[in-house]
């Protein structure tokens, strides 16, 4: 009982009571007392000798981990200090989120609302009527930011009275073409164009070949090959390039054929920042 008691007063008790002293009680009680009952007293002291052990084993490592716990929590939380601060630090030195076009906030069916409503204006700015009906609807569906001011302003100005088809261009220059050629400088000095001049009316009643064509012949008849091709852009930049004697002539021609150039590019730019708004980010 002694010997018990020592080992719930002390941690390493252990040390201090060896099983000696257990089995020199037990020899003791044995003369008074019966062999299973001196059985019963070496098991009983064995018990708890195994358990003062296992009490002692325990408190020492309980006290090496205590002591080993002390340092290491110290160290975790002087790096947790230390990560707090540099995510501050480097959340002060990061830029502003970027704010994404106002767009992109739109609803995925008023998208595509729009999205419609373009592609009804741009079957409308392919006719000579005006597209002024055609144009508001879009507007009235377009999300926020989805159609910038200068493309609104270029689809408006001629929503009113509509611009002429391309098919109209065409047939508009080559009624403008012998008025170009009669009026193109001519190569040479008096003489060679007064027989030039001859050569021509003879060849138109086939007693003579034509004369060769002039540089700005050929220039004036590449815009009519331009245009039959259905490339209005190719044509009206060979139409500006052409001498400046004939540029009164192609005044209103050519501001027509860039009118139509800008709304076609205004109204397809419109459709294709409305696409690219739809698609999702990476």
């Amino acid at each position: 009982m002694a010997m018990a008691l020592a080992l719930v007063r002390s941690p390493a008790a252990w040390i201090d009571t060896d099983v000696s002293t257990a089995l020199h009680s037990a020899r003791q009680d044995s003369a008074t007392t019966s062999r299973a009952g001196r059985y019963a007293l070496v098991g009983t002291a064995a018990v708890l000798v195994v358990l003062g052990v296992a009490a002692g084993a325990g408190a020492l490592r309980g006290g090496k981990a205590s002591a080993a716990a002390d340092p290491l929590a110290a160290r975790v939380a002087r790096l947790e200090a230390a990560l707090a601060a540099a995510q501050d630090s480097a959340a002060r030195s990061l830029p502003p989120a970027p704010v994404m076009p106002a767009a992109q906030s739109a609803s995925p069916a008023q998208a595509d609302r729009f999205i419609a409503a373009a592609l009804l204006l741009q079957s409308a700015v392919a006719t000579p009527r005006p597209w002024l009906r055609e144009y508001q609807v879009m507007v009235a569906l377009a999300p926020p930011g989805a159609l910038p001011a200068p493309l609104a302003e270029v689809l408006l100005s001629h929503a009113v009275r509509g611009l002429p088809t391309e098919a109209e261009l065409r047939e508009r220059y080559a009624v403008l073409a012998p008025q170009l050629v009669a009026r193109a400088p001519r190569q040479g000095d008096a003489l060679d164009q007064t027989f030039s001049a001859i050569r021509g009316a003879a060849s138109t009643i086939g007693i003579a070949a034509p004369p060769p064509p002039t540089d700005q012949e050929q220039a004036i008849a590449g815009v009519a090959q331009q245009l039959r091709r259905g490339n209005l852009a190719a044509a009206v930049a060979d139409a500006a390039a052409l001498a400046p004697p004939l540029q009164p002539l192609l005044t209103g021609w050519l501001t027509q054929a860039r009118a139509r150039l800008a709304v076609e590019q205004a109204v397809q730019e419109t459709l294709l920042r409305a696409l690219v708004a739809q698609v999702p980010p990476a």
